[in-house]
């Protein structure tokens, strides 16, 4: 008898006579076997430890009913210490509490102890704050199979640095279909992979195999009893004979039964017992210990098998971690892969031709539904409650050719969602619907929804996403598990991003955020100083938006907060933002050459010397026309009528006043023009920025279309763009609080300007010009700098050939300062960030506005602000630099140089 049995008798025996008098029996000198053991984790000097001393019970293993049971937990604190049981069983927990705990355990035994996880839904980890982590219908909705064998290496390396290097899995649902199975398979493979050890628990742990589970990559050996044995009841000679017929090396496992059936289960080939709290474990150790199991040749060979797991157990957690695997690595590659489009009868996503199309939404989600909708494609927005409404009323409440998006993400039970099918189903009629779902997909299985598109987790995240798929901004990919169909088949219909920008959720970013911070001090230091009240930044990176605010106020009072759907007069880059695409437009049908002269178009041309200038030259500036006429010196605003009459002089300080016709007095005036004085010896012009030239190209474009200016790149480009916050004269279409104002007109108009052009010369035009008179926020910008980023593409729509794209954002030479409209990179006045490649263009409004995109890094940066508020006078923002460097600190956030600028920020 050892020193393990004297210490277990004294603690468990102490009065009982007959056994005291037994114990002067023992030799002495065994308690000199009392000595701490080696660390090393091989297994033969472990095990040649133990048949010295025989003093623990590694075989047995320790299942905690509930991790969060304080006095399971020190049951078992007790047990590792006093008996040396070989592993512990851990359900659930705080994961880091579990981790903690796990590290003070091995510190209470003097060699490494198993760490198992039991885990009881296949996919999902046990442990409490892992919401990183897809849940399981998540991953049943997978159709890329090697997204779950990425995850089951996401959860090893998971579990390693927890210190856990085993699980245990419970049976699979018995209703798992071949498409679940192979998912299982494809996740113990990557578990595997990534160093974790596990075993199947039950009869079949593999479910409805079929030949499907056949392919998992077991590490080691761990059989379920029940496998192997009828009722798990094992008799002499069953599992020798079983492992005949199987791989040897196998470690049979058992749950603790009543104590003789145990013993004898451990005498026929059961290596690793598990026992509870509820199979009262004191008692079956004391049995164990009084029929002497440490000298029992079985017993020997159970010990020697368990140090040759833990050896390979505790030399997979000490293998080095490939970071490369780890969640934070790949979760971007999970990001919205389960959301499924379960029906879609008549096409309607993703929705395409936005100029054709109206858009209502009913739901009670403002903060995200309404929003993400609107980004998109300003739409009439109704609650939910208008569903229980009379079919009749709703019809009446309902526009016309509207298609209509429902949200039901927040319906729960059954009965809601029947009904509200029921009234999608007469509304239909009418109107195309898509209906947007969440959660319980037993719901969904006979739906008769037209489209619906449903998403097995809700979150403010996830129904954002469904509806930028619903416009194409994110491709849809995933499948309902095959088991939700009668028949096993996945249902899913897959399609593919039309390449509209998406916005993304902060754990999307594939930019460094702690560098793009820096702008929001930087914008509200430039704010605290006057530079501006408030403005609009957006970065776009990769066709995906990653930085989006909104800053300050539109005025220095500070009563209204400057939003993202505020619009602002953005000055000269009408010149690139209507112009130049209406020139691209003529040019792409061939109506417009840019070899072509002006007299070519333009009767008012032909007799003067202006008629030879070319379009290419007007739009590069280099056409010889000087820089800027002040035409609204010979105008008077008349406020009562709002019109601008003609201010002739009569003598000294006398005028007389007249109505004139300003667009033909101005053109006329242009055309008779004198050239600027930059001239070249061939008799070509140097640069010099011109508005007149771009003055001059809206009576170009116009020359043969039907419709005005504004109507034309209103029809051919905003509409189609959903760039509905873009527009002329926007009173027409907009209160004015949703516009920020501009100067405080003092001189000429005697108002603040609001919602009216600040240029005085585009004013005289009607607000409508060339050079000036645009309105609009940053998301519509970088919608059409998005297609020009991606050669004329978006939505669905080829805008422009790509060839044309590329001619008018490059320059025609080396030496040109511009492209055909667009600014280019010259650090030497430092108008774009200093890594801005050669490629990029951009231009910069008078008001405070810039756009800027770079083909070479696929970037969009676009600030709108009011600085000129109420003075046009102030130039803070220009002199600071800020727009500059916040688009260093764009570049910044995903360069790997190494080098940052503007460290002061």
């Amino acid at each position: 008898m050892q020193t393990y049995l004297v210490s277990h008798l004294l603690r468990t025996n102490v009065g009982r006579v007959g056994l005291i008098l037994s114990l002067f029996l023992i030799n002495p000198c065994a308690w000199a076997a009392d000595v701490p053991l080696s660390n090393t984790i091989e297994k033969d000097s472990l095990f040649s430890r133990w048949m010295k001393s025989k003093q623990t019970l590694p075989t047995l293993i320790y299942r905690l009913g509930d991790f969060n049971d304080l006095h399971d937990r020190v049951e078992v604190e007790s047990m590792i210490r006093t008996y040396g049981i070989g592993g512990v069983i851990v359900p659930n927990g705080d994961q880091e509490e579990v981790k903690q705990w796990i590290s003070q355990n091995q510190k209470r035994r003097t060699e490494p102890l198993l760490h198992i996880v039991e885990i009881t839904n296949i996919f999902e980890l046990p442990f409490d704050d892992l919401q990183v982590f897809p849940g399981r219908f998540s991953i049943e909705c997978l159709t890329d199979e090697d997204l779950v064998f990425k995850l089951g290496l996401a959860h090893a390396d998971h579990l390693r640095k927890m210190g856990i290097g085993l699980i245990q899995f419970s049976e699979l649902p018995n209703y798992y279909t071949n498409h679940e199975i192979k998912k299982v398979v494809n996740y113990l493979n990557g578990l595997s992979a990534g160093n974790i050890s596990h075993y199947l628990t039950g009869q079949n742990p593999i479910g409805l195999a079929n030949g499907v589970g056949t392919g998992i990559q077991m590490t080691i050996q761990i059989v379920d009893v029940n496998k192997v044995a009828e009722n798990g009841i094992l008799a002499k000679k069953t599992f020798k004979n079983y492992r005949k017929k199987n791989n040897d090396g196998q470690i049979l496992i058992d749950q603790s039964r009543q104590i003789e059936t145990t013993i004898a289960q451990i005498e026929r080939g059961a290596g690793l017992i598990t026992v509870s709290k509820e199979s009262k474990p004191q008692e079956l150790i004391n049995a164990l210990l009084l029929k002497d199991i440490q000298n029992k040749g079985s017993f020997k060979r159970h010990v020697k098998d368990y140090y040759q797991l833990l050896n390979h157990v505790e030399m997979q957690l000490k293998m080095p971690t490939d970071e490369a695997t780890s969640w934070e690595n790949v979760s971007r590659k999970f990001s919205n892969t389960d959301i499924t489009l379960v029906q879609d009868k008549n096409h309607l996503v993703p929705i395409i031709n936005l100029e054709n199309k109206k858009i209502l939404t009913i739901s009670d989600n403002k903060a995200v539904f309404e929003l993400t909708v609107d980004k998109y494609k300003t739409a009439t927005h109704l609650p939910l409650s208008v569903l229980d409404s009379p079919i009749d009323s709703l019809f009446t409440m309902l526009p016309s050719e509207a298609i209509i998006l429902i949200d039901l993400t927040s319906f729960e039970n059954e009965a809601d969602f029947i009904q509200a099918q029921s009234i999608c189903d007469s509304l239909n009629t009418r109107s195309p619907i898509i209906t947007f779902y969440s959660q319980n997909g037993s719901f969904i299985n006979n739906s008769q929804f037209t489209t619906l598109i449903w998403s097995p987790e809700i979150s403010s995240k996830n129904l954002a996403v469904m509806v930028e798929m619903t416009f194409g901004a994110r491709p849809i990919i995933g499948a309902l598990p095959g088991y939700l169909q009668n028949n096993g088949s996945r249902k899913g219909i897959f399609r593919k991003a039309i390449n509209r920008l998406t916005y993304l959720s902060d754990d999307e970013l594939t930019v460094d955020d702690k560098v793009l911070s820096r702008i929001d001090s930087l914008v509200e230091g430039a704010i605290a100083e006057k530079a501006m009240p408030g403005c609009q930044i957006m970065m776009v990176k990769d066709g995906k938006v990653v930085y989006d605010k909104s800053f300050g106020y539109l005025t220095y009072d500070s009563l209204s907060s400057v939003r993202w759907d505020h619009l602002y007069d953005v000055a000269s880059l009408t010149k690139t933002v209507a112009t130049v695409p209406a020139v691209m437009e003529r040019m792409s049908e061939g109506k417009i050459s840019l070899q072509s002269h002006l007299g070519d178009y333009l009767s008012a041309y032909h007799s003067t010397d202006n008629t030879n200038l070319t379009i290419e030259n007007i739009l590069t500036h280099q056409s010889g026309l000087k820089s800027y006429i002040p035409f609204w010196r010979y105008a008077k605003y008349a406020a009562d009528s709002a019109v601008f009459l003609y201010k002739k002089k009569k003598w000294r300080r006398k005028y007389s006043y007249h109505s004139i016709n300003w667009n033909d007095s101005i053109q006329s005036w242009i055309a008779d023009s004198k050239y600027n004085s930059l001239s070249n010896n061939d008799g070509s012009y140097r640069y010099l920025y011109s508005d007149l030239g771009f003055m001059v190209m809206k009576e170009v474009v116009e020359d043969d279309c039907t419709c005005h200016f504004d109507q034309s790149v209103r029809e051919l480009i905003y509409k189609p763009l959903g760039m509905d916050y873009t527009t002329f004269n926007p009173l027409e279409r907009f209160q004015s609080t949703q516009i920020a104002p501009t100067e405080q007109d003092i001189g000429f108009r005697s108002t603040l300007l609001q919602g009216v052009v600040h240029d005085k010369n585009a004013a005289l035009l009607g607000g409508v010009s060339g050079h000036a008179g645009l309105f609009s926020n940053a998301n519509d910008l970088a919608k059409y700098m998005q297609m020009l980023l991606q050669n004329g593409y978006y939505g669905g729509v080829q805008f422009f050939p790509d060839s044309i794209v590329q001619v008018f954002t490059s320059k025609k030479n080396l030496d040109d300062r511009r492209a055909l409209g667009w600014d280019k990179p010259d650090f030497s006045v430092g108008n774009a960030s200093r890594y801005a490649s050669e490629r990029s263009f951009g231009h910069s409004g008078f008001t405070g506005t810039l756009i800027w995109a770079d083909p070479e890094y696929d970037l969009i940066y676009i600030f709108l602000s009011n600085r000129i508020y109420p003075d046009p006078q102030n130039y803070k923002l220009i002199e600071s630099n800020t727009r500059t460097k916040i688009h260093d600190l764009m570049y910044e956030s995903f360069l790997k140089s190494g080098k940052e600028a503007n460290q002061g920020i």
